[in-house]
């Protein structure tokens, strides 16, 4: 298959995953918010501990099968039918053992109702799991537009649902525990709706297949497991620190800060590692700066631009009981301008079977994460949220190192690929912050017109900005997005 058309399928790819995504976030991110005016922050708090403990019972028990799905298994039928089997089994062991486990680890973590939301959030995380090899065989036949459907469905009746049982019942964070069951189930269906049966063959069992896999997807589990508990793991460090309370704002600030990478970011990493599978080791040097320098483009300015934003942003939206939101989304914007590119960074070291180094770089930013959280937590929250971006800044500088040293990636075409948006950000937040204090200054303190003011300000001044100073780039960005909606179309 040409390099071009992979491309342009790829393309096209994240164009689904992106605008599926961004359309169900937004309603998600909508619900998100109506929903701090129906639950306080504790009970939020303590739900997304339960949420975590769940999440992290799955990555414990996933040994890279999804991976193994999407690069080997669809060699043959033998190897597609023993990940599946390894993979059901593992993941209803694993989840199965955590979701009675709530008594223990509530005191742990000051979460005294831990145990009444534990139980339902593991079944939602085990119907996805049941499935999730489903899911991976839409993906290795670059069959995104399936699987953005699914879970933009998913995504869009958990909002309804957790809204709807909130405001008109007593279920409290309940509400939210049942929200999840009911996405995981449709997407699931779903999904397997899309891909149906057909690819799975049951063969003999061979047990040197099962070691096979093991061997092949150990370093990458564990890979997996600590790069997700680096994304969650914080916030039982958070809540073991400050309380169920102070979680419930970090969560809340973390979840808009990742809106960003989460959108954009990971939905277009998303598409590379199949992508990548089909082209050749030069083509995959290329696309990873080609990659890397337009997620820059497009993440930087919204991750940085939240930032700038954020005290209006949260003074419109949220209560007062949830105002201490505002200085952590401040500092945790930094978060969306370095996860998206190490994801693009993973996908790229994936396709060489570099997995040892995926996971000793993981490890690395775990230990940081952890660590920086704890060295700072005796001067407040806000220096642990900042110990947050330090570490995920850190992790991406080391990953790209290695890439650097490793194939021989150009750093200067990273780099201007890095830091020309950076530079069209700094003039977009000069902008902001001077339109905020002039409005200031003539008593216009209305969050609403604060708020238009600053998004109009900033999306002009950087759209103009990255125009003459990522020139190329910008253009490049605009006639991929142009053609690959002419494909779609």
């Amino acid at each position: 298959m040409a390099a071009t058309s992979i491309g342009n399928r790829a393309a096209r790819g994240a164009m689904w995953n992106v605008g599926a995504s961004v359309a169900s976030r937004v309603v998600g991110l909508v619900g998100t918010l109506y929903m701090t005016r129906l639950l306080l922050p504790d009970v939020i708090g303590e739900v997304s501990a339960a949420a975590v403990l769940a999440q992290s019972a799955s990555w414990l028990s996933h040994w890279g099968f999804n991976q193994y799905m999407v690069t080997k298994a669809a060699e043959d039928d033998d190897r597609t039918y023993h990940v599946t089997v390894m993979n059901v089994v593992f993941g209803f062991v694993g989840i199965t053992l955590i979701a009675f486990t709530g008594s223990l680890f509530g005191p742990v973590f000051s979460t005294p109702n831990l145990a009444l939301y534990l139980p339902g959030l593991a079944l939602s995380v085990l119907i996805r799991r049941l499935t999730g090899v489903v899911d991976k065989v839409l993906v290795r036949e670059l069959r995104f537009r399936e699987v953005a459907i699914a879970n933009a469905v998913g995504e869009i009746l958990f909002t309804v649902t957790a809204i709807s049982l909130a405001a008109t019942t007593k279920l409290g964070g309940q509400a939210i525990v049942i929200a999840n069951i009911v996405q995981s189930l449709v997407a699931a269906l779903l999904v397997v709706r899309a891909a149906g049966f057909g690819w799975l063959h049951r063969v003999p069992w061979k047990w040197e297949r099962a070691r096979e896999i093991v061997r092949y997807g150990f370093p990458l589990g564990v890979a997996q497991v600590l790069g997700s508990a680096s994304r969650y793991w914080d916030n039982l460090a958070f809540s073991a620190f400050f309380g169920r309370r102070v979680l419930g704002l970090y969560n809340m600030a973390y979840n808009l800060a990742d809106v960003p990478a989460v959108q954009f970011g990971e939905q277009i990493a998303g598409v590379l590692l199949p992508a990548m599978e089909k082209v050749s080791p030069a083509d995959r040097k290329r696309a990873v700066v080609n990659a890397s320098a337009l997620l820059a483009l497009v993440v930087f300015p919204m991750a940085i631009g939240l930032g700038a934003v954020s005290r209006s942003l949260i003074a419109l939206l949220l209560k007062p009981d949830w105002q201490g939101v505002a200085p952590l989304l401040t500092v945790l914007a930094a978060l969306s301008v370095f996860r998206p590119l190490t994801w693009v960074f993973s996908s790229y070291l994936a396709t060489f079977g570099r997995n040892r180094m995926l996971m000793a770089l993981e490890a690395m930013k775990l230990v940081l994460l952890i660590g920086c959280i704890a060295a700072f937590a005796k001067w407040g929250p806000l220096w642990s949220a900042g110990a947050v971006g330090l570490a995920f800044a850190l992790h991406a500088l080391a990953m790209v190192t290695f890439v650097v040293r490793a194939d021989g990636i150009s750093v200067r075409a990273l780099a201007s690929g890095f830091f020309r948006p950076l530079l069209a950000c700094a003039v977009m937040t000069a902008a902001v912050l001077g339109v905020r204090h002039g409005l200031h200054l003539r008593g216009i303190r209305a969050p609403l017109i604060v708020l238009l003011a600053e998004l109009l300000t900033g999306g002009v001044v950087y759209v103009a900005a990255a125009l003459v100073v990522a020139r190329d780039t910008s253009h490049e960005f605009i006639g991929r997005v142009r053609k690959a909606l002419r494909r779609g179309a």
